[in-house]
């Protein structure tokens, strides 16, 4: 059943490390209102928040609610502070580098390693599960690999370099809701602290487990709406934080 109304803001999704749109299929024909922004080849050295004061200068959708899967939350969380956002809604990511898993903080020393990776190699290593076969057996698989197939490397590489050296939490005037899966073995959920978890959930939730994503997602929209009609209007990014 799709969403829509006029009280509601545009929802702005951003997909995940090697991700895209396609990660966001479900939601798409659950909210038709929703956009998913392709990822903007990035200067090596630029921060996330330098990135995401770029993308925002290609939205126009404002105001609206943002969020992400993965990479895609953390990046979200950066964009609110550049546009009027009303929530950022965080599926399966995590909300300040304090939650970052042990693994990528022991990883960090090792990040100048990265522009060596040969994700082209690994690339072309996907081929044997982007097959007919797979897409029918095992059509999970089957698009995450078509999708880190068709990702490309200077993204891949700034991203993950991105994630070892996120250091600085940003300061989000708008309310913050995060959904994770009990079984992120990527961002485990004990190094988060989400207002609800699906159980059996993994890192891709908006894949695997798409009604819970969407029931989550028209939640939010029903609460943001509802406060728009009793709030004041706002003007800008720098307006009151909306009440949780």
């Amino acid at each position: 059943m799709s969403t829509t109304s006029t009280d509601t803001p545009p929802l702005v999704l951003l997909s995940g490390l090697a991700a895209d749109a396609r990660i966001f299929t479900a939601q798409k024909i659950a909210f038709p209102q929703m956009c998913c922004p392709g990822w903007l080849e990035p200067e090596r050295t630029e921060t996330i928040n330098d990135y995401a004061g770029r993308l925002a200068e290609t939205l126009d959708e404002s105001p609206c609610i943002v969020g992400g899967a993965s990479f895609g939350g953390i990046v979200a969380l950066h964009l609110a502070e550049h546009i009027d956002a009303r929530a950022v809604i965080l599926i399966g990511s995590i909300k300040s580098p304090s939650q970052l898993p042990m693994y990528a903080r022991c990883a960090r020393p090792f990040r100048f390693l990265i522009p060596f990776m040969p994700v082209r190699f690994l690339q072309t290593l996907t081929r044997p599960i982007a097959t007919r076969f797979v897409k029918r057996h095992a059509p999970f698989a089957y698009g995450l690999a078509c999708q880190f197939r068709d990702s490309n490397p200077v993204v891949f590489k700034w991203s993950l370099r991105r994630i070892l050296d996120w250091s600085i939490t940003p300061k989000v005037s708008c309310p913050v809701f995060h959904l994770h899966g009990d079984r992120d073995w990527t961002l485990p959920l004990r190094y988060t602290d989400p207002d609800e978890s699906v159980a059996g959930g993994g890192h891709v939730l908006s894949l695997t487990h798409p009604i819970e994503v969407n029931s989550y997602i028209r939640q939010i929209l029903s609460e943001v709406a509802s406060t728009s009609r009793t709030a004041p209007e706002r003007k800008g990014p720098e307006h009151e934080s909306l009440p949780k």
